[in-house]
């Protein structure tokens, strides 16, 4: 037996796999080059369009395909799984629409007179640098869409589809540089067991679908395809993000005990889904769902969601060569309001990177993280703003709407912001609903030096916890460089959630949480402890972190956090933690 290899990547989907490993072939493209005369641009146009509509057949055959199986007795977990998948194979086929796209490589074919294969990757290559250059992590995901899109068109026109699932039926672990939601789609009903992807992030579509197809997976494992033979057997343990290939015997045994203690662990954690998250001392915590599809409402009530803390708007904004209409928005927002109803739902405006959202918007900006986005944007374009500020009053009429507001700055903003807001309800008129809770986003140093005087301002506050670290540890989190500082446990970070808290509960507003933090269960006695009493996490976090409330009582949470709050690093702080609650992880109470 070759030797045993073990890799760490990142945990993109819970749960451990065993078994052969299938390598698909992903060897690089190789695009061929080629000048042409003026006459020959028309069979290359032909040549590329054919590619579209073939790619195009093949995505609707997904599609339908998720619609056929999601009628075939699957969970409503499952059932949504096949809903996201379609909206983002949607967003695909729209793509395939796209002038800026499609359109944009007959004109290079036809104008500079070269071979389809050559124009689509130069217009491709140029769409993906403008969406890595906004400096958001979520736009340089979706430069991965367009990847996946355009390398379908490739293969199309140079005729190397490869299957991710093979007809044999034999249950397998799927490795691949990485996958698009059309690939992850031919999973549902197949014999995959996980899979393991050298791309992605926690954030990806492919992690996000992984999660929902409960696929154990694990994602960014450089160089994984490297080490890996087809039929090798190999482990996926998608709770640490580690990949074991070639295994030993005891090895896999072990593996397997872990195993079934996860699928026990899951099945008791979901058996408390309709319990509330009640500390050992009776205080009671509310815990809420983010999400950004709308068929993602089922699957937060699947795990016992009590509301949306965070529905992100920007997918509405993506892959569209224009805008979205108030209509459009509205039907949208509306749906997401009546399938939790009468729970409350938070809708964040769109929290876009920069303000080339779309085809026929550009501009270039030094530094995008620093730059036009989010509420900036919004700000500059207030046409658009303002449309998306009435289909959201006017989706509160079906239910508990509230509306918050991102990358809030200072007072002036928030004031500018809610003028708009005022304005948009004016526009309505008898349209508009009474009363909606408005709120900001607290993840900006500057908001949290200002957070007694924003407190005065809104209903609510909602720390963003991810953007609130980086911006106050000034850190990339892309840059691999520094990647390794980013941490929750900064005292910095901790006092910063601690000044909000305070701030809040002075002015006698609510205060929730809706950053990876909050789904984080060794931080979860520091957010008891403190008292933030709504916490917002992807619906698969739920469970566990009720679990963790549910053996903790506030008093021993609020001695820990005192404690915390006096350290000088980030080491200490999580050894303090580890050492008062990390035997109650296990949950086995």
């Amino acid at each position: 037996m070759s030797k045993t290899v073990r890799m760490r990547g990142i945990s993109a989907s819970p749960g451990i796999a065993i078994g052969p490993a299938r390598v698909v072939d992903r060897e690089k493209i190789k695009i061929p080059r080629m000048r042409i005369t003026g006459a020959d641009a028309k069979d290359e146009i032909d040549r590329l369009m054919e590619a579209v509509t073939e790619s195009r057949t093949q995505l609707e055959a997904a599609r339908d395909m998720l619609s056929k199986s999601s009628n075939g007795g699957l969970s409503s977990s499952n059932r949504l799984s096949h809903d996201d998948h379609s909206l983002i194979l949607e967003a695909h086929l729209m793509m395939l629409r796209d002038d800026s796209f499609i359109r944009g490589a007959t004109d290079l074919i036809a104008g500079d007179l070269i071979n389809a294969e050559w124009a689509l990757a130069r217009k491709m290559n140029e769409i993906k640098d403008m969406l890595a250059n906004l400096g958001d992590a979520y736009f340089q995901e979706r430069a991965q869409d367009v990847d996946f899109v355009g390398v379908r068109i490739l293969r199309n026109l140079l005729g190397h589809v490869t299957a991710i699932v093979d007809e044999s039926g034999i249950p397998c672990v799927v490795f691949a540089d990485n996958l698009s939601p059309a690939e992850t789609s031919q999973m549902v009903g197949a014999t995959v067991l996980g899979f393991c992807t050298e791309a992605g992030t926690r954030t990806s579509h492919t992690a996000i679908m992984a999660q929902a197809l409960g696929i154990p997976a694990v994602v960014g494992v450089e160089n994984v395809s490297e080490r890996v033979n087809a039929g090798d057997t190999v482990i996926i343990d998608g709770n640490d993000g580690v990949v074991i290939i070639r295994p030993d015997v005891k090895t896999v045994d072990d593996y397997r005990v872990r195993a079934q203690h996860h699928a026990e662990l899951e099945k008791k954690l979901l058996s408390t889904r309709d319990e509330p998250a009640v500390t050992r001392d009776g205080v009671r915590f509310s815990l809420y769902s983010n999400i950004e599809f709308p068929a993602e409402a089922a699957m937060a009530l699947d795990y016992g969601a009590e509301g949306i803390g965070l529905y992100r708007t920007e997918f509405l904004y993506l892959d569209r060569p224009s805008f979205p209409d108030e209509e459009e928005q509205f039907r949208v927002y509306r749906t997401v309001v009546e399938a939790m109803a009468p729970r409350p739902v938070v809708f964040r405006t769109f929290d876009l990177g920069a303000d080339k959202v779309s085809s026929n918007v550009s501009q270039h900006e030094i530094n995008p993280a620093l730059g036009l986005r989010a509420i900036r944007l919004g700000l500059k374009n207030r046409s658009m703003f303002k449309t998306q500020l009435r289909a959201l009053l006017r989706a509160a009429a079906f239910g508990d709407l509230r509306i918050m507001f991102p990358m809030i700055s200072g007072v002036g903003e928030l004031r500018q912001v809610k003028s708009l807001l005022a304005e948009a309800r004016r526009e309505l008129g008898a349209e508009a609903p009474e009363q909606v809770r408005v709120g900001c986003m607290i993840e900006l140093p500057s908001a949290v030096f200002v957070a007694d005087r924003l407190a005065e301002e809104v209903d609510f506050f909602s720390i963003g916890t991810n953007d609130l670290i980086q911006y106050s540890l000034a850190i990339d989190r892309g840059n691999d460089h520094v990647a390794y500082l980013y941490t929750p446990f900064h005292p910095a970070v901790l006092r910063a959630v601690w000044m909000t808290v305070k701030a809040g509960r002075a002015a006698g507003i609510g205060v929730s949480m809706c950053g990876g933090m909050a789904s984080e269960p060794l931080l979860t006695p520091l957010l008891v402890g403190m008292g933030i009493e709504t916490l917002s996490m992807a619906p698969t976090s739920i469970p566990t972190i009720k679990a963790m409330i549910r053996t903790i009582s506030q008093a021993e949470a609020q001695k820990v956090t005192r404690e915390a709050l006096d350290l000088a690093t980030a080491v200490e702080i999580e050894d303090l933690i580890r050492r008062h609650v990390g035997d109650k992880l296990n949950f086995d109470v």
